[in-house]
């Protein structure tokens, strides 16, 4: 799943956005890439790609988790491929 994660203001450093994200994953879920993304007028995004099983709301778990996050502002998911 390739998720797009806006911070809640413009001046977060996105180091420190993938490191909260990071920080405490459902269960099964890593992290497999990530890469920031100009959006324009100095506004960026961070792209970061998730493994996780195929297993019934899972997906749900994590897009719930990022929605706690304290510096995510949106998050939409971009993709969802099976390997």
């Amino acid at each position: 799943m390739v998720v797009r994660i806006l911070p809640k203001d413009s001046d977060t450093d996105l180091d420190e956005l993938a490191r909260a994200v990071e920080s405490k994953l459902p269960k099964d879920v890593r992290v497999s890439d990530k890469r920031v993304e100009d959006i324009g007028f100095g506004l960026k995004a961070l792209l970061m790609g998730f493994l996780m099983p195929e297993v019934d709301g899972v997906g749900e778990a994590l897009e719930q988790y990022l929605s706690t996050v304290e510096l995510v502002g949106e998050y939409d998911v971009q993709s969802v491929t099976r390997i």
